[in-house]
């Protein structure tokens, strides 16, 4: 228990749970990737995880383009501002993800859906010494082409778990502030509604799900 941090006052543990699984791991890969206001964002998954994301990115004052299939998802997503949605499996994305960031290609991506077609794209649609996290668990083999990728382009390729404790303030100060963060959590149930609230996550459904151990 030393280890952990006390929520602040003025924070709800509903809101100061979200530094954990939902905004925690994209915290820590903007905070390594250094992004900034002005720069565009490649994020591809919009579990509650990419959807966390880009409740940081928008914080940060960067343009946001996902990739998701789930019309829910890709609804709230653009209710959050992103300023496209694509399909993953739409072949013509890396020349669309091209177009909207001036032609260069983003100055960031975040995988968020732990797919090897995500993190390709991610590394595709990159510009030339940009940088791209993974933050999704995949235990499948990515082919990394270490010219094109590495050494011509000039890549930065972060892994990133969670945040750092050091960034624990800013992390809050993302949930207290941002007009986002109701967005980002679509239900909460009491806890003897698990069953349901695993169902609901597996739909694609829904954003964040929180589930109250305490009462109703």
């Amino acid at each position: 228990d030393w280890l952990l941090p006390k929520i602040p006052d003025d924070i709800s543990y509903e809101r100061g749970s979200l530094a954990c699984c939902g905004l925690g791991p994209s915290y820590g890969a903007f905070e390594l990737m250094g992004l900034v206001a002005g720069q565009t964002v490649l994020i591809t998954g919009l579990g509650p995880v990419g959807l966390g994301a880009i409740v940081n990115a928008r914080a940060r004052g960067a343009k946001v383009i996902a990739v998701e299939s789930f019309p829910w998802r890709v609804d709230r997503a653009l209710q959050m501002g992103a300023a496209a949605v694509l399909h993953p499996r739409d072949p013509s994305n890396v020349s669309r993800i091209k177009e909207l960031s001036k032609g260069l290609g983003v100055d960031c991506a975040l995988d968020c859906s732990g797919t090897v077609a995500g993190q390709r794209l991610c590394i595709d649609a990159a510009r030339r010494k940009g940088k791209v996290a993974f933050v999704g668990e995949c235990h499948d083999e990515l082919a990394i082409r270490i010219s094109p990728d590495m050494i011509r382009k000039g890549l930065t390729l972060i892994g990133s778990w969670h945040y750092n404790l050091a960034h624990f303030n800013g992390i809050m100060q993302v949930i207290r502030t941002s007009p986002l963060i109701d967005l980002l959590v679509s239900h909460t149930m009491p806890m003897r509604d698990v069953e349901e609230a695993f169902r609901l996550q597996a739909s694609g459904e829904c954003g964040k799900v929180i589930l109250r151990p305490w009462g109703e």
